[in-house]
């Protein structure tokens, strides 16, 4: 197989490199001039890819004066693909073969070597880094929140936990997170207003979010006391949720205006899913509610074995126990959404692995970098 010197000529055929930082590796590869043409005549020219978004492209700028491969390639029109997921690239060294998937199956299928560490000089890796991470999370954190529903669809379960102004405080904030998500889906990229939209949501989850968080302690004492920590609970999980998804909405929000940001944004999230895991154990290992219960079971087995006690007080120890039961009962069952959430968070899939990044010229007009991620289109390792 000849190997290619990046630097002499544009490729026609695949060329890649694996990138690492800090213990991280992304793929990166120029499909060459072959597989871009099929993948241009495969593209609907109205919207290329059903998945994904928009990417803002001036983080790439700095490659168009380098004279390097990547810089050739963008000015001849090639499409270049990124992915976390490095392991298609493993065998680069000796040249592996690669399937081109993209929107109607496989486009493309040629073999690709691997390419100088000189392929992208100037681009500073840290945003490539940013930009691929933040879209592989977001993805996974759609992932999560599908085990849930939509947000308005998880408030509306716990409705009966929840007093009328904070229902309307929770569901509102919901309905304008799944309008926003909503436009995006369609649209592939967020209206001027958005960064404002968010900003007032954000402030209406995060007041919710503190009072219930700082609620979410102390001892159990009684039945009603049992009852509010239920409603606590619930009332936190959602306004947790809520504000991950505000967070992954300013995330993508940064990867399409400010990339600056990006690393950032990407870094605050990561340690907020990290508290909040660690709140949702604490809460589990303090176990407020099954105490109260515990504590009334004991109460009543004593009260047996003392001197001869009255049936009233028996049966009121034994009622009250038994309605502590199902309280507990239901604690449970917002912990468990939330290990449910929290589980399906940490959890890497292939699903949230699949996304690339893409950016390319446009081949009309102005010819404009473009960049988009998605998942039509990545790597395969062919068999």
């Amino acid at each position: 197989m000849e190997i290619l010197d990046p630097r002499d000529e544009v490729p026609n055929t695949p060329v890649g490199q694996t990138l690492t930082h800090e213990g991280r590796s992304i793929a990166l590869v120029d499909l060459g001039r072959d597989a871009s043409n099929a993948l241009r005549a495969s593209w609907s020219t109205n919207q290329p890819f059903q998945s994904g978004g928009v990417v803002d492209s001036k983080w790439l700028l700095p490659m168009l004066g380098t004279g390097s491969t990547a810089a050739s390639s963008l000015l001849a029109g090639n499409v270049f693909l990124a992915t976390a997921n490095p392991a298609t690239l493993m065998s680069i060294g000796t040249g592996v073969g690669s399937a081109v998937v993209g929107p109607t199956g496989i486009v493309a299928h040629a073999p690709f070597v691997a390419a100088s560490n000189a392929m992208v000089p100037v681009v500073a890796p840290m945003m490539l880094f940013s930009t691929v991470s933040s879209v592989m999370l977001c993805a996974r954190l759609d992932r999560a929140q599908q085990t849930l529903g939509r947000l308005s669809e998880v408030v509306e379960r716990v409705r009966a936990l929840l007093d009328a102004e904070d229902y309307a405080r929770l569901e509102a904030a919901a309905e304008r997170i799944d309008e926003i998500r909503s436009e995006f889906e369609h649209s592939r990229r967020f209206a001027s207003d958005v960064s404002a939209r968010v900003a007032k949501i954000d402030h209406d989850v995060s007041v919710l979010r503190s009072k219930y968080g700082l609620l979410m302690s102390g001892d159990v004492k009684s039945e009603g006391g049992a009852r509010a920590a239920v409603s606590d609970l619930n009332r936190f999980f959602l306004a947790s949720l809520q504000d991950v998804q505000i967070d992954v909405l300013q995330l993508l929000l940064a990867i399409q205006n400010d990339p600056d940001v990006v690393e950032f944004r990407l870094s605050q999230l990561r340690e907020k899913l990290q508290r909040y895991a660690e709140r949702f154990q604490q809460v589990r290992d303090d176990d407020r509610v099954g105490a109260y219960h515990r504590e009334l079971k004991g109460q009543l087995d004593k009260s047996k074995w003392r001197f001869l006690p009255s049936r009233l007080r028996l049966g009121d120890l034994a009622a009250e126990m038994e309605r502590a039961r199902d309280i507990r009962m239901e604690f449970e069952a917002g912990l468990a959404r939330a290990a449910q959430w929290v589980d399906a968070t940490d959890a890497v899939t292939d699903e949230s692995r699949r996304s690339s990044l893409i950016f390319y010229r446009e081949p009309d007009g102005e010819q404009a970098v473009r960049a988009r991620h998605t998942h039509d289109i990545r790597l395969e390792r062919a068999a």
